[in-house]
């Protein structure tokens, strides 16, 4: 693709602002771990809600999103809409748990949570497991998408794309930490959501326009829920179950996830911490969903024998959009790009300084050593995500991968605040069976055949039958820190029966039973828009003002709840 003056000028202009940003915020993260790694605790709702939206929105998504819709329909995009269920956990489960804790990392919780050595083995062992391996995998899929992009669009090789797309993210993440991350995601959630719409538009109308591109297309692509043409037990409906049934609470991230407790964390306080979060949801599944689906769906019409799915996307910016136009689209893919990888890069560092350097290498030093420690870990991480990336070839099967290797250690997670018994030889046992499992199912001739689902179901059953045994077989953690734990988060429900005796609280707490009303009036909320505005966008005016009617009364009842309870329990 040849881009004009004004198309570089534009990517140079993005390009220097977001630099300029790292510099300006350079002196302000670098006063203590606290303002590098959560801007010191006093983040708006939508400041932090926005840049959780930001960073789960990259430059792969579109992409990922356009191979699902080409390869099976719209329904296909059940494999991540599943996860607005656990979405809502965490929004009405975990937001304000997270943001009593205190913590600067989920990973922090271990020492808050559990006693004894294998506590310290266990935080120190996932410090290295994500910051090294799980947020890696992550990053590589994102700067994957970035090279494919850069290779149809300027015909860059793979190294040079990786070199030049992630160098000034690196310097920026490295200067100004958290600090320049969430500030750099608002404007560029901004870009990154306006290319989509230029592009949908425009494919679109290549297409002929929404009625021409439907009579184009084959009906099952158009269809929201799987097809039952093979039945109930058809390999389509069985998948389609294994999304919403398996992957949304047992992924590694079920009560928050790294990246959304850290916002958590960041925000004034827990209301801060809810609405960012609901916020969060609504943005990231109602709102983004739909210029991608249409692109994909035009995608199909004009671009019929591609094989390629993942590549059509860059291509309709390179074949359909004028100049000037190219340079912004370019500019937001640079900006989804950056905001995910600053994002983990930040992150990343954060694991290793607070949850490994500092507790275990270097206890004594002072907040500027750690600082300078957080920048030489974010390169170093950056060039072991460099050369991963070189050798992943498919986002959909770094996807697909990545949810079954976190998988059968999200319900440890998801219960280890409700059941004072869970230890940390519960989450060790969950987080190797896990590994193990999800290795020889992956790698083993006997598995070669097995469909997603069962892949998925083996790895999850056996994980958590072995975390469960583990649970039973060994001590809990010592009373004085469950009665901490307890009496920082009261986090409600009957698995804390025996600590709530030890101190005498009678009080009774029905914090458990409100969130699950609000977790299923949430999920009806963001479903219902979600799938209601696609909807009316394609032309099926009846069942989509049905479903935005019904969102409408569920985000109401939503709305009533919380505000009765002052956007807060209390216990």
């Amino acid at each position: 693709m040849s881009l004009s003056t004004l198309d570089w000028s534009i990517i140079a202009a993005y390009m220097a602002a977001s630099l300029f940003i790292g510099v300006y915020f350079t002196r302000r993260a670098s006063s203590s771990i606290s303002e590098f790694f959560l801007s010191g605790r006093n983040l708006p709702w939508w400041l932090a809600g926005t840049s959780m939206v930001a960073t789960t929105f990259s430059s792969d998504t579109p992409l990922y999103v356009t191979g699902l819709v080409r390869g099976h329909g719209i329904y296909e995009n059940w494999q991540w809409w599943c996860f607005i269920m656990s979405g809502m956990m965490s929004v009405f489960f975990f937001a304000r748990l997270w943001r009593r804790l205190g913590v600067l990392t989920d990973v922090e919780l271990i020492d808050m949570r559990y006693s004894g050595r294998s506590a310290k083995i266990l935080r120190g062992f996932k410090a290295i497991y994500f910051s090294v391996a799980i947020h890696t995998i992550i990053k590589a899929q994102v700067i994957l998408a970035m090279a494919k992009i850069l290779d149809v669009s300027l015909g860059w090789g793979k190294w040079e794309s990786i070199i030049i797309s992630s160098g000034i993210t690196v310097a920026y993440a490295m200067l100004s930490g958290y600090w320049g991350v969430v500030t750099t995601d608002f404007f560029q959630f901004i870009i990154a959501m306006v290319g989509a719409i230029v592009l949908a538009f425009a494919s679109v109308n290549k297409a002929g326009g929404i009625s021409v591109m439907k009579s184009q297309l084959a009906s099952s692509t158009l269809n929201f829920f799987p097809p039952l043409d093979g039945g109930f037990f058809g390999l389509t409906f069985m998948t389609f179950l294994g999304y919403i049934g398996l992957s949304w609470w047992s992924k590694y991230s079920s009560d928050g996830g790294g990246v959304i407790v850290q916002r958590m964390s960041s925000c004034k306080d827990e209301r801060h911490s809810l609405i960012a979060t609901f916020y969060f949801n609504i943005a990231n599944y109602g709102l983004r969903t739909w210029p991608w689906i249409l692109a994909a769906l035009a995608s199909i019409v004009l671009y019929p024998a591609v094989k390629d799915h993942e590549a059509v996307y860059p291509q309709m910016m390179v074949d359909l959009l004028p100049s000037g136009l190219r340079g912004l689209m370019l500019a937001s893919f640079f900006a989804a790009f950056m905001s995910t990888l600053s994002t983990y890069l930040n992150l990343s560092s954060a694991y290793f300084v607070n949850d490994f350097y500092r507790p275990y290498v270097r206890k004594d030093a002072n907040e500027r050593h750690l600082i300078f420690v957080s920048r030489i870990a974010t390169l170093v991480l950056s060039v072991i995500t460099g050369v991963v990336t070189y050798h992943v070839t498919s986002i959909i099967g770094v996807f697909k991968f990545l949810i079954a290797f976190g998988s059968g250690t999200g319900l440890v997670y998801i219960i280890r605040w409700y059941w004072w018994r869970v230890n940390a030889w519960s989450e060790i046992s969950a987080m190797l069976c896990s590994t193990v499992t999800t290795i020889i199912v992956y790698t083993h001739s006997a598995f070669k055949d097995s469909p997603y689902y069962t892949k998925l179901a083996l790895i999850i059953g056996i994980s958590t039958v072995v975390w469960v045994f583990v649970t039973l077989l060994t001590k809990p953690s010592d009373n004085r820190k469950l009665i901490e734990f307890y009496r920082k988060t009261t986090p409600g429900g009957p698995g804390w029966g025996p600590i709530k005796k030890l101190i005498n609280d009678t009080r009774k707490n029905n914090t458990l039973s409100d969130a699950v009303i609000e977790w299923f009036y949430g999920c009806l909320f963001v479903i219902c828009l979600t799938l209601g505005i696609g909807k009316i966008l394609l032309g099926f005016y009846i069942s989509g003002i049905s479903l935005l009617s019904l969102a409408f009364i569920s985000g109401l009842l939503v709305y009533k709840r919380l505000s009765k309870m002052g956007w807060g329990y209390s216990s």
